[in-house]
């Protein structure tokens, strides 16, 4: 059955306090380490994932002190990446939304492949700085020429490391057993 229309009653200054910090947290990690939505789209999505009921808008806009157009588009934008879906509210005109609750599963995909991404831009860094630094090795001497070896060494030990790394993601991909021990060594020592 679906939920009555009501106006956000207030929660104990508690359960509040717990509700701002979360979302707070939710909107910068999902700016600055997911990438799937921006600060905004974060926190709605962070407030309609801990609320038992939809919320109209205009509630979101409350709860989050932001205007109604930049919650607007967020929602359209989270709506497009299927977090959010809106509901219908009995006896209600408004619009009301909700969370998606499988967001964890596209939270965990959204990350590996942003990290996948990561090792294999690196990849092509390494790989272009070693062919530069191959390109220029034959003029130098001296002290230049160990400075030129010893940078070589230093991307030839990255580029071991990525390399394992995106092997890594490529038998997790495929569904193959992932031997993280060979990383796990590689990182601490």
């Amino acid at each position: 059955m679906p939920a009555q229309p009501t106006e956000h009653k207030k929660v104990n200054d508690r359960l509040e306090k717990t509700l701002e910090a979360f979302i707070e947290s939710s909107g910068k990690i999902s700016a600055n380490m997911l990438g799937m939505v921006n600060r905004v789209g974060g926190q709605i999505y962070a407030l309609l994932f801990l609320m038992r009921e939809p919320l109209s808008l205009d509630e979101i806009c409350d709860l989050l002190k932001t205007s109604k157009g930049n919650v607007s588009v967020n929602i359209r934008l989270l709506e497009e990446q299927g977090l959010v879906r809106k509901v219908w509210v009995k006896g209600s005109r408004k619009d009301y939304y909700e969370a998606v609750r499988d967001y964890p599963k596209k939270l965990i995909k959204g990350f590996f492949d942003r990290v996948r991404d990561g090792i294999e831009h690196s990849l092509r860094i390494i790989e272009q700085c070693r062919a530069d630094l191959d390109g220029s090795t034959e003029a130098l001497e001296g002290d230049d020429l160990k400075d030129a070896e010893f940078m070589n060494v230093q991307l030839d030990i990255l580029l071991a490391f990525y390399t394992l790394s995106s092997e890594i993601f490529d038998d997790f991909y495929q569904g193959k057993k992932v031997d993280i021990d060979i990383l796990r060594r590689a990182t601490l020592g």
